[in-house]
């Protein structure tokens, strides 16, 4: 199943590299969101959001989705303003 050019493996594959990396909360920090902000777009605790920023835990499920359309918004406004 592929969406936007990318399939389900590819953006697991992007998500584990943007976590690894620590790129995901830049995104977020650089955007002058909270971890309550994306909780809320993705549908998640903030704590969870948390949790995937620091590695503790991976988007799963729908989740992996949710989060990777959250970040690729960010990406595509150069890291600033509010991802919806």
């Amino acid at each position: 199943m592929t969406h936007g050019g990318q399939t389900l493996a590819d953006r697991v594959a992007q998500l584990h590299e943007w976590i690894g990396t620590g790129q995901a909360r830049q995104l977020r920090v650089a955007a002058g969101l909270s971890q309550a902000a994306a909780g809320h777009d993705c549908e998640v605790a903030a704590s969870t959001v948390h949790r995937w920023e620091v590695g503790n835990r991976l988007p799963r499920g729908r989740n992996i989705v949710a989060y990777h359309r959250f970040l690729s918004r960010l990406i595509e406004h150069g890291g600033r303003g509010h991802a919806q």
